[in-house]
């Protein structure tokens, strides 16, 4: 086989290797997950929630925002892809607030031009398990989907969340 063709599969196996590898790779441990990511991924960061704010919007639906804070940087966080809360929506998430750690895992997908962010938060649900708080409020029926949910970054997770 000649040198130049030997390069070119060499090359384009080893492409599709770490191409294949940046798709699946992952690590996993009790504690952390490490994935590569796509510059089109929000990083998570972990956050203390100080309190849930209730809101209306321009068309009267109900939405909440989250302050949270981190050392000494503070955010006002809107939950991303839900709308229509019930009134029973507010205690149910302080309650999952309430009985996870101090600080929960919050992605920050973007800010609207008020300077509002939007995201979500996970929090914990079992002994070791931790789950979108806007899925879990659309999951038990405490709110619906909202027309803008594919701008989240977990939005095919939360569609499959109300369709449950």
């Amino acid at each position: 086989m000649n040198k130049f063709l030997h390069r070119t599969l060499l090359v384009g196996n080893v492409a599709t290797f770490i191409m294949l590898f940046s798709i699946v790779g992952c690590n996993r441990s009790k504690n952390t997950i490490t994935a590569f990511r796509d510059s089109g991924i929000p990083e998570t960061e972990y956050w203390q929630v100080e309190s849930i704010q209730s809101s209306d919007s321009d068309s009267g639906t109900e939405f909440y925002r989250l302050k949270v804070k981190k050392g000494f940087r503070q955010r006002t966080l809107q939950l991303c892809g839900v709308t229509d809360l019930t009134p029973e929506a507010k205690s149910y998430l302080e309650q999952q607030v309430k009985q996870s750690p101090e600080t929960l895992p919050t992605i920050f997908a973007g800010k609207d031009q008020q300077g509002i962010w939007y995201g979500d938060v996970w929090v914990r649900i079992g002994d070791d398990q931790e789950e979108s708080a806007t899925g879990l409020l659309l999951l038990n029926g405490l709110g619906r989907l909202s027309d803008d949910y594919y701008n989240c970054p977990n939005g095919d997770g939360l569609k499959l969340a109300e369709d449950l």
